[in-house]
This record gives structure tokens, sequence and C-alpha cells, in this order.
């Protein structure tokens, strides 16, 4: 039998920086084709995709750990064309409990660059579902990611880790307020560049801060006019852009395009056309970036990505570091709940093997005595048939009830693994 390993192999925010991560990052439009590309190596036998803006992660069930972890390195090389050196130093990788662990703290927001952020939890689902919908997704890791969105739920129900939620991209809105201390953002000019989840969050975040003159640029028009209606905007297409640039104090960018939106080229016209004493400042979090990074050094532009946010996140993240305790408590004991769910799941296939085995043997011997049997009458044959039911019945009690006890232990696997070699089980077609 062989054992199969639950691998989580990735890099986030605190492992890499945003330059190594938007080479790695899987969006939206890249991920069915990530998901099929996966799916080829020889060791994956389930996945999930997780991609955010400051986490590439592949949660997997391999057939082989070491050689399943390998694979998924080279998936990430591959995929993403991006030299194993360049990342390999940066990745993280955990297996089994800590694995399943890892995804719980995940889906509880403990392991967010922004402590207790709900927007990890829809990430999660939806990565959950996309794998499932392409059949990347079976017994292990269903009940895993079930279970992780589930603890998700709990930790914010539970605890008060959720309380007054922060996102990234309150934080960006928060140091575009620095950037103005005097005024703050009353009186600004200010665009919101991509009207997505994280365009949302910005601009509650900047009514919030006090932000009265508004825009919202995205190249579907229909989901920019209802961004601007909620929060009385102006909505834009992306043949305003440039345009917006050149009129605005502050950018906010936080689209999904694969590569950059606003180049050098275009911030040197603009400042050009703005005059050298209105500066603009841009916070660009999206993942890959996009605004092209030389950008900073054009003149009067003030360019800040989310390495940048690291010091807006610290700060608050002291009211919550006393909800961390008890959400660790509550992941702990879900972990435990998974583990012996699926210690448990291992010892029906075994002894539906071992009884199969078993009755085999049993039908062969009697195929032996055939003749014998044939001139017995029915009542003989039936007494027979019965008698050597018994008998196998009996011999299989003690095996059976052993493994299923032993299958909820720590050591349940080895147990069960045992069992299968001493009765060959691997070798019986019908197992």
């Amino acid at each position: 039998m062989e054992h199969m390993s639950i691998v989580v192999v990735g890099l986030n925010h605190r492992t890499a920086p945003i330059s190594l991560l938007e080479k790695l990052a899987i969006n939206d439009e890249r991920s069915v084709k990530a998901l099929h590309q996966l799916a080829t190596y020889e060791h994956v036998v389930e996945g999930v995709i997780l991609s955010t803006c400051n986490r590439i992660e592949i949660y997997a069930v391999v057939s082989k750990y070491h050689a399943g972890a390998q694979d998924i390195r080279n998936f990430l090389s591959e995929f993403c064309h991006v030299a194993p050196e360049e990342f390999v130093d940066q990745l993280y990788t955990y297996h089994d409990d800590s694995a399943v662990r890892h995804l719980f703290r995940v889906s509880a927001g403990i392991d967010s660059m922004v402590l207790g952020e709900s927007e990890i939890l829809g990430q999660v689902r939806r990565a959950f579902q996309k794998a499932s919908d392409e059949g990347l997704v079976h017994r292990v890791l269903g009940s895993a990611f079930r279970q992780a969105l589930r603890v998700g739920k709990r930790v914010r129900t539970e605890t008060a880790i959720g309380r007054n939620p922060v996102s990234v991209s309150s934080a960006a809105v928060e140091l575009a307020r620095r950037a103005f201390p005097a005024s703050g953002l009353s009186g600004k000019n200010v665009s919101i560049v991509g009207a997505g989840k994280m365009g949302r969050l910005a601009a509650q975040a900047l009514a919030a801060a006090g932000a009265t003159d508004l825009s919202v640029i995205n190249r579907s028009s229909d989901r920019a006019e209802d961004l601007a209606e909620i929060f009385d905007a102006t909505a834009l297409s992306f043949d305003d852009l440039e345009a917006a640039v050149t009129d605005s104090d502050i950018l906010i960018c936080s689209t999904t395009a694969p590569q950059t939106v606003i180049d050098v080229a275009m911030l040197e016209r603009a400042m050009q056309d703005r005059g050298e004493d209105r500066p603009l400042f841009i916070v660009d979090i999206a993942v890959p970036r996009d605004v092209e990074p030389s950008a900073a050094e054009v003149t009067g532009v003030v360019l800040r990505d989310i390495d940048d946010l690291k010091e807006i996140v610290d700060a608050n993240i002291g009211s919550r570091m006393s909800e961390v305790a008890p959400v660790e408590e509550i992941i702990s004991a879900e972990v435990a709940r998974f583990l012996d769910w699926e210690r448990s799941t291992e010892y029906a296939p075994t002894a539906a093997a071992l009884v199969s085995k078993a009755d085999e043997h049993r039908r062969s011997e009697l195929e032996h005595i055939k003749k014998l049997l044939d001139d017995m009458t029915p009542e003989q044959r039936d007494a027979v048939d019965h008698l050597s039911r018994r008998l196998v019945s009996k011999i299989m009690h003690t095996p059976l009830r052993k493994a299923r006890d032993a299958a909820s232990s720590k050591q349940g696997y080895l147990y069960l693994t045992a069992l299968r070699e001493l009765f060959e089980l691997d070798d019986d077609p019908e197992s």
C-alpha cells in the first residue's frame, strides 16, 4: 500500500520579495492551463493552486513525498519559465500534518501579511472550486479543503481575529493618506485602476478616509460603472488611463493584468503635462505589478508596492496578537480531527482487501473438491459452504478488529502496511 502524502510547496511575502512573487504568480486566466499541466507530473495525484497578491502555493497529494515535492518545484519552474535557482532558496515545503496545519492557518488568516484578513478565505474557496471543476481534487484534498473552509469560518466566529478588518487595500490607502499629512485625502484626485475585489476594498477604504474625488478605471466598463455607482465615483475606460494618470494626485493599482499597464513613458508624459510642483503618489498592490518598477525614477513620481506596506501592516498587528493563541488552539483541534479521519479511512480498503483475499482462497479450495461436492445432497453442500464461511469469519475477526483499533492511532499506517504486506494484499487484483 503506497502511502500518499499531502504536500504544500510555496513562497509568500515573508520568504520572497514582490519581484519574485510576480514571476511565479498564476492569474485566473492561466489557472486552468496550470492545473492541467500540474496533473501531468508522475507523482501528483491531487492538486490545488493558490495564487494571491502575497503568496503562491501548490497543495498536492503525492504518491511519494520527495519525488512529489520535486515534481511541484519542476512545475513552478517550467510553467512560470523561472529558473529553479531563482526561487528554490525561498521555497517552503510542508507535508502530512504540517501541510494540513499550514492550510488551516492560511484559511484562518494568521499566515497572511495582514493578520486576520478576510479575503484569503474567499481565495482559498475559489482555488479549491477551480481545481475541483478540473478534476484534480478527490477524497483527501477535498476533505482537507472543505475542513479548511470550516476552520476559516469558525475562527472568525469564535475569536476576534477578524474584527475591525484590515486589508492590503486599506493598508495601501493608509500609505497614501500618510503621504499627504497636512491635507489628507480630502480634495485630492484619486484613481483606482482595477475594479476587482482589491479595487472594491480600496474604494471602501478611500471613502472611509474622506476621499471625495474618485475615479475607477477598468478594462470592463460594466464593472467600473458598478463600482463607481456604489461610491459616487467616475467610471473611466482603459482608453482614459493616461489622462487619468495625468490628472490624479493618487493612483491605487490592483488589476489582474499579466503585465504592466503603466510604463515609464506614460508617466514621463503625464509628469511633463502636470508640472514639477505636483507629485504623483502611486501604490501598486497588483501581482504581477501594474506599474513598471523603474517608474520610481521618474521625477515627481513616488511609487510604493506591497513590500512597502509592511510598516502599516505591522502597526495593526498588535491589537490582534492576543487572538492568535485561541486561533491556534482551534487549528490544533481541527488538525487532530482531520488526521483521525484520514487514519480511519485507510482501514476500510485494507479490511475489504483482506476479506476479499480470504474469500478468494475459500472459493478456490471449494473448487478443488468440486467433484466431492457434486456427490453430496444440496443440504450437505450448503453445510460445507456455511462451515467454510464461518471458519474464514472466525480467523479474520481478530486481525480485522485489531486493524480497526490500530487505524486510529499514530502508528496506524504502519500496522495497516504490515497487514497488507503479510497477506500480500497489494498483489491481489481484487484489492
